[in-house]
């Protein structure tokens, strides 16, 4: 009897020993829990760095990083965009690339924790130039090309004139001289043929002229007085 009531005794306290580890196991790990839970959603504030942080042309890249000074892994992350006065999610992941022109606005990025405790990073203004030509430059291209067109033209045209009389005058020249070269030259010594009577002064005390008709000579060297 009293070997049985030793027994129960041991028994009996092993059991109360057991339980009061285990609960304390149990203590400390809930502690640890918490303790970790507490860690991961003190969510630090977020920055948003931008690379290049200026306008830039269309097709060259915007390129977003969203970044803080702790970041748990049960934090998921989000890009917002503001459109008709509405943040509207656009993207997820804490990069973010920009490269159209529709795509220029304000955004932000966006932390959620586990337990939907949140945080924004600052606004950041995008700003990408559209280089495609309008309906109006289009337009103004196409008269600039056409104007242009027209005054080749007018050129060529003005330049085939001048040449059609330039040649006109060389070829007038050619004919001209090749006309003059070719006119019979009389002998040398003797009076040219012209047609009609040819005068001429005649040196005498009792005449003036002389008609040099050789039909009209008188004698030797002696032509008829004109009358």
């Amino acid at each position: 009897m009293l070997l049985f009531s030793f027994l129960l005794f041991f028994f009996c306290e092993s059991t109360v020993s057991f339980l009061t580890t285990q609960e304390q196991v149990s203590i400390l790990y809930t502690y640890l829990e918490t303790t970790a839970v507490t860690v991961e959603e003190n969510l630090s504030p977020l920055q948003l760095v931008a690379t290049p942080d200026y306008p830039v042309a269309e097709g060259q890249r915007v390129t977003m990083h969203c970044s803080a000074f702790t970041m748990p892994a049960s934090v998921s992350w989000s890009w917002q965009r503001l459109e008709n006065q509405t943040w509207q999610q656009v993207a997820t992941g804490r990069d973010l690339t920009l490269t159209e022109p529709e795509q220029s606005g304000l955004y932000r990025c966006h932390a959620e924790s586990r337990l939907s405790q949140t945080s924004m990073s600052p606004t950041h203004n995008v700003y990408i130039i559209s280089i495609r030509a309008t309906v109006g430059e289009k337009l103004g291209i196409a008269a600039f090309i056409l104007s242009l067109l027209a005054l080749i033209i007018n050129l060529a045209i003005l330049f085939w004139l001048s040449w059609q009389r330039f040649s006109g005058m060389l070829t007038a020249s050619n004919t001209a001289a090749k006309g003059l070269s070719g006119a019979e030259k009389p002998p040398k010594g003797c009076l040219p043929q012209t047609d009609g009577d040819v005068y001429m002064n005649y040196v005498n005390t009792n005449q003036a002229y002389s008609d040099l008709d050789p039909a009209k000579m008188t004698g030797d060297n002696v032509y008829a007085s004109l009358s």
